[in-house]
C-alpha cells in the first residue's frame, strides 16, 4: 500500500431544506424524503481502497450548516473533492463552493450535476477555481483524470470541449464502496423495511418529452450480470428494500424479462420500487415483477389531457394510462401517479379555469385510482429549449400551481377511505413512523 493514499471527498453540499442534485437533475424533495446521491455512490466504486481514501459527507441528509461542513473538510484534508451542484439552486451552491475553495485552497475541486452536464461553459464563467467538471458519472473518467489518463467525460478550464463526451456505449460501473452505502440510513415509507439500497440498470432515457432533459443524456443499458452482482452485494449488506433508479424502467420488454429471469435464479428476496411510463406497463412483465417483490411503480401520468401531452412530445393516450393502473392493481402492485401540476391547454391565468382544471384532474385521479400521487411543479431544465406555448404558460404560473398542488394533495390524501387505504399498506412500526412523519409534513406544509 502506498505511503499516502489520495484523499477523495465525495460531497453533497448543504441546503436549507431537503433537496436532490443527482442524476443530472435538481429540485426540492417532497416531505421528509432523502434520496441517495447516486452520482457519488456510483463514482465511489471506481476508486480502490488500495490507492484512495474516501470520505463521504451528505450535508443535506445531516442538515449541516456550511460552517459544520467546512470543519469536516479541514479535518479530512482532501487532495480532491467531487461535489454535486444543482441548477435549481446554483447561486447558493456556488457561494458555498467559493468558501470551500478558501478553506482548502490546495485541494482539486471537481463538480457533477445538471448544470455541469448541460451548461458547463456557464459553470466555469460563474464559478472560478474549478479544476474539472464530471459530465458522465457512469464512467471512470474522473479516476483516469486524477491519474493523468484519458478522460473524455471530464471538462477542464483549459479544455477545448464545450460538453462532455462520456461513454456512449454500455453503462458499466463497479460495486460501490461501503463508506458511501452505509454512512447514512436513507429511508422510504413504501417498504416494510424503510432503509433501502439504490441501484441502476440503465442510464438516461430513450424518450424525448419536451419538459425533460434526461433524453439528452442518451440511453445506455447496464450488463445484466453486473446488476445481478450488485443485488447479491446489497443483500450481503443486509438490505431488503431496493429503489431501482432508472429514469424509465421496463423500456425494453425483452431485456427486462431477461433481467427478471436472471433475478429469479438468485432467490434473493427484496421489496422494490421503480419509475416507468404507462405505455410500458405490460401484464406479462408486471406479473413477473410482482413475483420478484415489486411493491410499487411510480408512473408518469403528467396530465389528463391527451392533446396537451402530444404538444410536449409525450404521446400517451388516457386509455393506456387507465389500463396501466388496472394492470398494477390486478397483480397487487401499488402505484404512484406523477403529475405536472397545471399541464393543460387552457389559459391558466383565469381562476375559473384553475378551478375547472383541479376538478377534472381530481376526477381523473379518481378514475385511475393510484395509491399515491406525486405532484410536481414545472421548472425549466438546463439544456432544454423552452420555446413552447404550454411550457411557457406553465413557467409563468409557478405560485398558483404551488397552491393548487397543496389543495389537490390534501383532497387526495385526506378524502374518506384514503387513510385506511394507506394504513393497510403498513407492515412494520418503522414504516408506520416514517409514514406519519411524511403525512404531517404534507398537512402542515405546501407541496
Amino acid at each position: 500500500m502506498p505511503e499516502h493514499r489520495h484523499r477523495l471527498l465525495l460531497l453533497n453540499p448543504p441546503a436549507p431544506q431537503p433537496v436532490f442534485r443527482d442524476c443530472y437533475c435538481s429540485g426540492i424533495s417532497k416531505g421528509s424524503i432523502f434520496i441517495h446521491p447516486l452520482d457519488l455512490q456510483i463514482q465511489s466504486g471506481f476508486f480502490s481502497e488500495a490507492d484512495f481514501q474516501l470520505e463521504f459527507i451528505d450535508a443535506v441528509f445531516e442538515r449541516l450548516k456550511p460552517s459544520e461542513v467546512f470543519k469536516r473538510i479541514k479535518l479530512f484534508k482532501p487532495d480532491s473533492i467531487l461535489s454535486l451542484v444543482g441548477h435549481a439552486f446554483f447561486d447558493s451552491d456556488a457561494a458555498f463552493l467559493r468558501q470551500a475553495r478558501t478553506v482548502m485552497p490546495s485541494a482539486k475541486l471537481y463538480l457533477s450535476g445538471d448544470s455541469v452536464r448541460f451548461t458547463p461553459a456557464e459553470v466555469f464563467a460563474r464559478l472560478g477555481g474549478i479544476d474539472g467538471l464530471l459530465t458522465d458519472f457512469g464512467t471512470p473518467d474522473l479516476l483516469n483524470h486524477i491519474n493523468g489518463g484519458d478522460s473524455p467525460g471530464v471538462i477542464t478550464p483549459n479544455s477545448s470541449q464545450t460538453q462532455g463526451d462520456g461513454n456512449l456505449n454500455r453503462f458499466q460501473y463497479p460495486l460501490p464502496q461501503e463508506v458511501v452505502i452505509n454512512r447514512y440510513s436513507y429511508r422510504l415509507p413504501f417498504f416494510k423495511s424503510p432503509r433501502y439500497y439504490s441501484i441502476a440498470t440503465s442510464f438516461g432515457c430513450p424518450f424525448s418529452c419536451l419538459y425533460c432533459n434526461t433524453h439528452l443524456l442518451g440511453y445506455r443499458t447496464r450488463p445484466i450480470d453486473q446488476v445481478i452482482a450488485e443485488l447479491y452485494f446489497a443483500s450481503g449488506l443486509g438490505y431488503r428494500s431496493l429503489f431501482v433508479r432508472d429514469a424509465t424502467f421496463l423500456y425494453d420488454k425483452e431485456r427486462t424479462l431477461k433481467l427478471f429471469r436472471e433475478w429469479e435464479r438468485t432467490d434473493l428476496k427484496f421489496q422494490w420500487i421503480c419509475f416507468t411510463r404507462p405505455d410500458l406497463i405490460d401484464a406479462e412483465v408486471v406479473e413477473v415483477a410482482a413475483g420478484l417483490g415489486c411493491c410499487m411503480m411510480m408512473v408518469g401520468v403528467e396530465s389528463y389531457e391527451e392533446n396537451c401531452l402530444n404538444a410536449v412530445s409525450r404521446n400517451i393516450k388516457n386509455s393506456a394510462i387507465i389500463k396501466a393502473f388496472k394492470t398494477l392493481r390486478k397483480f397487487g402492485i401499488r402505484s404512484a401517479a406523477q403529475v405536472i401540476v397545471g399541464l393543460h391547454n387552457a389559459n391558466q391565468h383565469s381562476n375559473q379555469k384553475l378551478v375547472e382544471y383541479q376538478r377534472r384532474l381530481e376526477d381523473f385521479l379518481k378514475d385511475i385510482d393510484p395509491d399515491y400521487v406525486s405532484l410536481n411543479i414545472y421548472q425549466p431544465r438546463p439544456g432544454v429549449p423552452t420555446a413552447n406555448r404550454i411550457l411557457e404558460q406553465l413557467e409563468s404560473g409557478t405560485e398558483r400551481h404551488l397552491a393548487l398542488a397543496d389543495r389537490i394533495n390534501k383532497h387526495f390524501y385526506f378524502r374518506p377511505g384514503a387513510f385506511f387505504k394507506q394504513l393497510a399498506t403498513i407492515r412494520s412500526f418503522p414504516q408506520l413512523a416514517l409514514q406519519a412523519k411524511i403525512a404531517a409534513s404534507l398537512f402542515f406544509n405546501h407541496s
